[in-house]
Formats: structure tokens, C-alpha cells, sequence
């Protein structure tokens, strides 16, 4: 086997790749073997570390039992692993796990009491019903938490000694059957590069959080390849077909090929491996892995290989050129399709087994090529056939995201769905947090459903989750008339980032009512910090939080502006237009993060709030360091600098709209600006270096920790260079000349300090010689070379920190200071209800700070400021007031 945890694709030149036409059987059985290996290795090795030990009541436990392995149920050994792995080998005496029976028409179930032998006793019907409950137990009897976040950084594992009594039996089950995980999306945006550590904990995190049914996609091209092959496909045509590792989601669904490839065999194999460890575990645990299932989206090379076959082109995607688009939609009602897709389900099957649930979203971001209810009908009845062919218990499992397009109405809708009986698919309303779909079409006309919480497009970072509508929506929507609702599930596009929001949504997998927001909101401050810092401060932050931006989903986030490819201010000031969304894919139309035009429009999003909520934050951290040269690590530093660098994203939007205004005075009103210009970008470059610096304070916040994990994937040189450019394109560029431009940004230290910091300064730099020289700009000639420099970054190798430097509080007690705290050099005259109309330095367009110290930095800035409204104008004269 390969040691997947120090390099995931090392491993791979131990494995030729054979021919599968000449060795059919062998291409499906060895990797089995492999797999039943590995499983044995696992199982073994964890039935002689998992053996019960002597309680000592210390909080801890010794004294192994030795050269006596006592039998145990399979569920109870899954639960010693999660235990094990999580607190280490010690604890797991302190537990006395076992399997439950379920009672008639129950889902999911844990039983927590204390034992005669004072131990905990817990049972389960499942692994992951007993990993809930342990989760649960450390939340409510320790104050523990275990939450997204590198190396560990998300825990508060300080657990008190010894470990608490459960004072009374506890039975919780969970109020539905279904508890799904991951988008297509997630699998390119955030485990792209996941080893098989990486990949284990995510498992033990799905299983503390009562997760059943996660999406399971890694590995399939290497099925794919061995199935196409099969066909007679060559590896040359397989190359056209398969997309680079940090793009495969969008290969997948049909929407482009080829891009930043090849994904080489070696890549397939270990991406194959690593899938067979994960589905052993899933399984282990009493999971539902989802696989994937056939779509009709092929290679444009089965034309050749199967004689007769007729394939579609695809409409571009993206603002792809046909170079990496047009992929081959074989329709679903042509006579091949069934034939073909029966023989991908039993290849998979050979290959990876098979838990009967398979997702296809044959539609996804595209329209069918007719509206005709018969095609329809056939269509999605084509597709159930083909799984039925080869597996005579397969579920569906769809994304209903496609419901979304306009080419969908009852007309259209309930004959795509009603050839499927209702027993055969599971549709997850994929954004029912803000854009439910299930109740427009009668509960998807009576297809099991699961509510979801899409909440996060790309990975892109900004505070936003709306707390109050997901403690409620679920538990009113299962119960509603007519509804089929049989889950929830998280389908975030990216992951770790804001995991309030979804240890919020998975409590209400496990609850039958509404979740009461404060006082859940007090709990998860005091699970997660713990005994640190003052918590009176830290809940006094949240609460901050909870009423200025977590009432907010991401459609009415900020995003700021930082991340966005600047231009050259034309007319108006106008720092919050959107340069690129979804709707410019040409499919849909979504009100996503950052669309409005102003901030006024952000009415909802408490910017002051945010600043309010980093100073208190500030204090409770600090009394935990014991000072401000003291140190802290784990949640309270994630979330310390999370909210700084919202506080520090959200001025720096305010620095652009101050600088843009200057250099509007020269371009459009003719007026020599260039002392405010010259002042004004100094500290918009300021900020951006600040920023970058309290970034590199924390694990979490590192572009040196992604490039590092796609590099490991690469096996030669030239390979390994390959992967970073996948990496470094996907979180600015997208695409090979800005497709999809900055879509997946993120708020890392080294993007910001490189990459953003490099663009702004490009900018900043083009305007100060327009102003010196006399010469408006050439805004071509300006996105050319801008366009230039970012692809030059994306083909650079340069090193960046996978490791955080020391003095978070530290910092964020200096960058506090210099950008949320009023100098003491200058004084203003607060004047009581009182508007000043005109003046405005930046007319038509707020400051997006309303906090009234920062105002006050601001007009310090700006040379020609000689006050403010509080409702974020900035003024040249105040002499008329109304």
C-alpha cells in the first residue's frame, strides 16, 4: 500500500498500468485486493489498539488488558476508532460503547448513561450514531468542540478531569433519515488536494456531526479511463477529455474538458487509492457513500469507438473558447445510452462497490434540447434505466439546482420527475436557505427531498449565515402539508470557512423543533473557546456578530472588493459592482455576494458591528494570552483573525472608493489631485500589507499551505509544477485568460500579499502617472498588462509560508489600533441629529464603515476632509446643514 499521508502521489509509479481489454478480470480484481488489504491492515490494527482498558477515573485511563482481545460488534469498533483518533488511545477506557436496536419507524439513535463500572456508556444503531453521541457528550457535559480547521486548529479538546457523569439516561434520534455532505463543487474547491489524513478526519467530522450520506466522488476517472478503455478509447483521447485535478467538478458535469490538464494515469491510480480507503471507512462507519452515476457526458472520442452512437456538443460555459468546451452529451434517449450506462454502473461496482446510491445531474448549468413532456419524460426515465440495468436497487440522487433556469415550469418539471418513482430518488433542493425550490413544484411532486444549506459560493470569505432561518426552516418544513422531506444536508461549494453556520445546520438533523438562536448561540461560544479569555467578552462578541452579519445569507453578504481585478474609475465612484457572476455563465440569474451597486443596499449587513464585535473578541483573546506579547492557538485565534480581516477587507473597500474619488477629481472634474491621491494609496498599499501580515498569523489562513498539498500530488518536477498552477489558477484566473475571474478568491497570507496586493498596486500605480503626466489612461492597454502580470503569477513557483507566524493578538492589537482606533492628534465636534447635505468627497457612493472611530481615521486620510455623517460620507465644508 502507499503512504498516502507524507506525499498522496508518490506512491503511484509502484502501479503499471495494464490494459484492461487484454486483462479485463485482473484490472477489476486487483485493486479489490488492494482495498480488502488495506481494509483487513485497518481492521486488525484496530482491534488490538481499541482494546478496552481499566477506567482510573482521571479523566484518562491505563492498564490495557493484555493478550485478550474481547470480541466487539462492528458499530462499537467503529466508534473506538472515532474515539481513539480524535482524543487518543488513553480515553477510550473512559467508554463502553455498544450497538443498539433500533425501535420501529426510528432513524439514527444514541443512548448515553453512566455505567456500574463508571464508565460512559454508550449505544448506538450505527457508527455514526454512536460518534454523534460521543459529540454530543463532549459538547454538553465538557465544553468541547471539534470544528474545521488545519492540523487540528478548529478543536477545544481541553477536556476537564475527570470526565463528567452523565447524570441521567439520554436517547436522542435523529428527526430524518438523511444527513448529506458536499456539493460537486467542494470536491475541486476545497479536497482537491486532500491526502488520506486529511480525507480520515474529514470522515471522523462527518461522523461527530451524525452525517449518513456524504458525496463521495474522488477516484471515478480512474473508472472512467479503465471503462473508456475498455471501449477501445486511447489515453490521447482520454487526455482531451479529462480536465486538470483542481477542475475536475466542472469536467464532470459536462461543462469543460481539457482544461490545465492532463490528469495523468498515475494521478487516476492514486486518486483511485485513496477513494478505496475512504469508502472502506465511510462504510465502516455505517455511512451511505454516494457515488457517481452516468450522466451522458462522455468524450468526444466514443463516436469512434462505438460505431452509430450520436453525440451532442455542448454550448460553451464560462466564456470558455471551444478549446475546453463543447463536451459530448450522449441524450439520454438514444438507444446506446441504457447499454452504456449499464456497463459503467457494473465497472464501478467491480471496482468500488456499491451502496446503491448514485448522483447525475445530466442537466446541470444547461438546458435540455427540448421542452417536449414526452422527451423529458423519457430523458430522466433513460437515466433511472441505466442504474436499474446494473443495480436493481439504485437510487437517484439529483441535485435540484437545474430547477432553477427558466426552462423549467410544472410543465416541464413534472414529467422530467413523475417517470422516476418516488422510492427510486432523492433530490437535494440544493439552496433552500434562500432560493427553496421544492415549494414551488409541490414538494417536487412528491419526490423524497433534502433541505439544504448551499450558503457558500467558491470558497469566496466573507462573515454571513442566516442563524434564525436555518434554526428554523427545517423543523417548519419537514412538518408542513404535503411535504416529503426526508434530510438535511450541507452543499456548500467550499468548506472551512464560518463553521457557526454549519454546526447550526447539522443540530437540526438531530432535533424535531426550532432551535432557539441565543441561547444555542451561548452554548457554541462556550463550547468552542472553552475555558479561554474572558467570556464575557467573547459571548459579547458573538452577540455583535449574531445581530450585524449572521442574519445574513450570502446573497446579502459583503464581500468587499479586494479580490476583484481593479478598473480604471470611469464616471462614478463605484467600488461594489460585480464584475463577474454566475449569470454570466449564460444559465441563470442568482442575487450572489457583492452584486449591489452601493452599500446602502447592504441594509441588513452590520458593518459597524463587525468592528464592535473585533474589539471585544481582541480583549477576551488577550486576557487569555495573559497580554498582548502572550499567545493563543485553536478557535479563539481562527476567529480572532477572521474577523480582523472582515474589519480590514471592509476598509480597504473604503480606501478604493477614497482613492477612486481623487482620481476622479483630476479625470472627470478637471482638479489637480494628486497630494490626496498620493496619500490616499499609500494607505490603501498599507492596508493590504497589514492584512496579508495578520493572515500569516494562523494555520487556516495560508496560500503556502494549498500550493504545498498540490505540489505533494506531483511526481516529477514538471508534474508538481502542474499542480500548482491548477491551484494558482483556480483562486484568481479561473480560466486560462480570467473565465470565471476571481470567482474563487480567498483571503490567504501570500495571495494577498502577492497577488492582490501586486494588481492593486499596478492600479494605483496607472493612475498616480495619469494624474503626474496629464494623460487619461488607455484602460485596454491598462487590462492587458494587468491581464499579463496574473498570468505570469499563475506559472510562478515562488515559496509562500505553510507555517503561521507567532503573535496573533499581538497584531491584531497593533492593526485595531491603526485602523479601527481614532487618532488622539485630531478632535472632532460631534454634532446631535443633524444631516449636512452636499460636499460629499465621494458623492453618490458611502464608505461602507459606519463605525464612527474609523470615520474619523478616514477623514484624517483624506487632506481635503474636514468632516463626516455618521451614515459613512466623508465632506469637504459642513456649512449647510438642514
Amino acid at each position: 500500500s502507499q503512504d498516502v499521508n507524507e506525499s498522496p502521489g508518490s506512491a503511484a509509479p509502484f502501479y503499471q498500468r495494464h490494459d484492461c481489454r487484454a486483462e479485463r478480470m485482473a484490472g477489476k480484481l486487483y485493486p479489490l485486493l488492494v482495498a480488502f488489504l488495506l481494509g483487513c491492515c485497518a481492521i486488525s490494527c484496530n482491534a488490538r489498539s481499541r482494546a478496552p482498558h481499566v477506567a482510573l477515573g482521571n479523566g484518562k485511563a491505563s492498564g490495557v488488558v493484555a493478550d485478550e482481545v474481547p470480541t466487539m460488534s462492528p458499530v462499537a469498533e467503529a466508534g473506538y476508532g472515532v474515539i481513539q483518533r480524535l482524543l487518543g488511545e488513553e480515553y477510550t477506557g473512559n467508554f463502553k460503547l455498544c450497538q443498539l436496536e433500533s425501535k420501529p419507524g426510528e432513524n439514527d439513535t444514541f443512548e448515553l448513561r453512566q455505567s456500574p463500572a463508571d464508565q460512559i456508556e454508550l449505544c448506538g444503531t450505527n457508527g455514526v450514531a454512536l460518534a454523534k453521541g460521543f459529540y454530543w457528550y463532549l459538547r454538553t457535559y465538557c465544553n468541547a468542540s471539534v470544528t474545521w480547521g488545519n492540523r487540528g486548529s478548529g478543536d477545544n479538546l481541553d477536556l476537564p478531569s475527570p470526565l463528567p457523569a452523565v447524570p441521567k439516561t439520554v436517547r436522542v434520534s435523529s428527526s430524518v433519515k438523511w444527513r448529506y455532505y458536499m456539493n460537486v463543487c467542494t470536491v475541486s474547491y476545497s479536497s482537491a488536494w486532500w491526502d488520506w489524513k486529511r480525507w480520515e478526519r474529514e470522515i471522523d467530522w462527518m461522523a461527530l456531526h451524525g452525517i449518513n450520506l456524504p458525496l463521495s466522488f474522488t477516484g471515478q476517472e480512474y473508472v472512467l479511463a479503465e471503462y473508456y478503455s475498455s471501449l477501445g478509447m486511447t489515453e490521447e483521447e482520454l487526455q482531451a477529455y479529462f480536465s486538470g485535478p483542481a477542475f475536475l467538478a466542472w469536467n464532470r458535469m459536462g461543462n469543460i474538458r481539457a482544461w490545465a490538464g492532463p490528469l495523468t494515469p498515475d494521478n487516476r491510480k492514486a486518486q483511485f487509492m485513496l477513494q478505496l480507503q475512504s469508502l472502506e471507512r465511510m462504510r465502516q462507519l455505517g455511512m451511505t457513500p454516494v457515488l457517481s452515476g452516468f450522466s451522458g457526458h462522455v468524450p468526444a472520442a466514443l463516436e469512434r469507438v462505438v460505431p452509430g452512437i450520436k453525440l451532442t456538443p455542448s454550448h460553451s460555459w464560462g466564456n470558455f473558447n471551444t478549446t475546453y468546451t463543447q463536451v459530448r452529451l450522449l441524450d439520454p434517449t438514444d438507444s446506446h445510452f441504457v447499454p452504456l450506462a449499464k456497463g459503467f454502473y457494473e465497472m464501478q461496482t467491480e471496482l468500488m462497490g456499491t451502496d446503491h446510491v448514485y448522483n447525475v445531474d445530466t442537466f446541470n448549468e444547461m438546458n435540455p434540447a427540448s421542452s417536449d413532456p414526452g422527451y423529458l419524460a423519457n430523458t430522466s426515465s433513460a437515466v433511472f434505466q441505466g442504474m436499474r440495468a446494473a443495480d436493481p436497487n439504485a437510487i437517484w440522487l439529483m441535485q435540484g439546482w437545474l430547477f432553477l433556469s427558466g426552462f423549467w415550469n410544472n410543465a416541464t418539471v413534472k414529467p422530467y420527475l413523475d417517470s422516476i418513482p418516488n422510492s427510486g430518488m432523492i433530490i437535494l433542493d440544493l439552496y433552500t436557505e434562500e432560493r427553496p425550490i421544492w415549494s414551488r413544484y409541490e414538494s417536487y411532486f412528491g419526490k423524497p427531498f433534502v433541505w439544504c444549506m448551499l450558503h457558500n459560493f467558491g470558497g469566496r470569505r466573507s462573515l454571513c449565515g442566516n442563524l434564525t432561518r436555518i434554526a428554523t426552516g427545517p423543523a417548519a418544513d419537514r412538518v408542513r402539508p404535503g411535504s416529503s422531506m426526508v434530510g438535511i444536508g450541507l452543499t456548500p461549494e467550499a468548506i472551512e470557512q464560518n463553521p457557526v453556520i454549519y454546526e447550526l445546520m447539522l443540530d437540526t438533523g438531530w432535533t424535531a423543533e426550532a432551535i432557539d438562536v441565543p441561547e444555542w448561540v451561548s452554548e457554541y461560544v462556550s463550547d468552542r473557546y472553552g475555558a479561554a479569555g474572558n467570556i464575557a467578552n467573547l459571548q459579547a462578541a458573538w452577540t455583535q456578530l449574531q445581530d450585524a452579519v449572521y442574519q445574513t445569507g450570502f446573497s446579502g453578504t459583503f464581500l468587499g472588493v479586494l479580490h476583484r481585478g481593479p478598473a480604471i474609475p470611469s464616471a462614478k465612484v463605484d467600488a461594489y459592482a460585480e464584475p463577474l457572476l454566475p449569470s454570466t455563465l449564460g444559465y441563470m440569474d442568482l442575487e450572489l455576494g457583492s452584486r449591489r451597486s452601493t452599500p446602502q443596499e447592504y441594509g441588513s449587513y452590520g458593518f459597524a458591528g463587525v468592528t464592535a464585535a473585533w474589539r471585544l473578541m481582541l480583549q477576551g483573546a488577550a486576557e487569555s494570552a495573559g497580554g498582548s506579547s502572550g499567545t493563543i492557538s485553536g478557535p479563539l485565534s481562527y476567529d480572532l483573525v477572521d474577523v480582523g480581516r472582515q474589519v480590514l477587507v471592509d476598509a480597504h473597500a473604503d480606501l478604493v472608493t477614497l482613492t477612486s474619488a481623487a482620481y476622479l477629481r483630476w479625470s472627470r472634474d478637471k482638479v489637480n489631485s494628486s497630494v490626496e491621491l498620493a496619500t490616499l494609496g499609500k494607505a490603501l498599499m498599507s492596508l493590504i500589507r497589514d492584512l496579508d501580515g495578520l493572515l500569516a498569523t494562523d494555520p487556516n489562513y495560508l496560500l503556502g499551505h494549498w500550493l504545498e498539498t498540490a505540489r505533494r500530488w506531483g511526481t516529477t518536477d514538471s508534474e508538481r509544477a502542474r499542480m500548482e498552477a491548477n491551484a494558482r489558477y483556480q483562486i484568481t484566473l479561473w480560466g486560462p485568460s480570467g473565465q470565471i475571474n476571481d470567482y474563487a478568491e480567498k483571503h490567504w497570507a501570500g495571495l494577498v500579499g502577492t497577488y492582490y496586493y501586486g494588481r492593486w498596486n499596478l492600479w494605483l500605480n496607472t493612475l498616480e502617472t495619469a494624474v503626474e503626466t496629464g494623460t487619461q489612461v488607455d484602460s485596454n492597454k491598462y487590462h492587458a498588462e494587468l491581464l499579463a502580470w496574473e498570468q505570469a503569477w499563475c506559472q510562478a513557483n515562488e515559496s509562500h509560508a505553510a507555517v503561521a507566524e507567532p503573535g496573533v493578538v499581538a497584531v491584531s492589537e497593533s492593526l485595531l489600533q491603526k485602523w479601527a482606533t481614532a487618532s488622539t492628534l485630531t478632535s472632532y465636534t460631534r454634532v446631535q441629529d443633524t444631516a449636512v447635505n452636499g460636499f460629499d468627497i465621494h458623492a453618490g457612493s458611502a464608505l461602507v464603515s459606519k463605525d464612527v472611530d474609523q470615520l474619523k481615521l478616514f477623514c484624517d486620510m483624506e487632506p481635503t476632509c474636514v468632516g463626516f455623517i455618521t451614515t459613512g460620507y466623508l465632506k469637504t465644508a459642513v456649512d449647510k446643514r438642514t
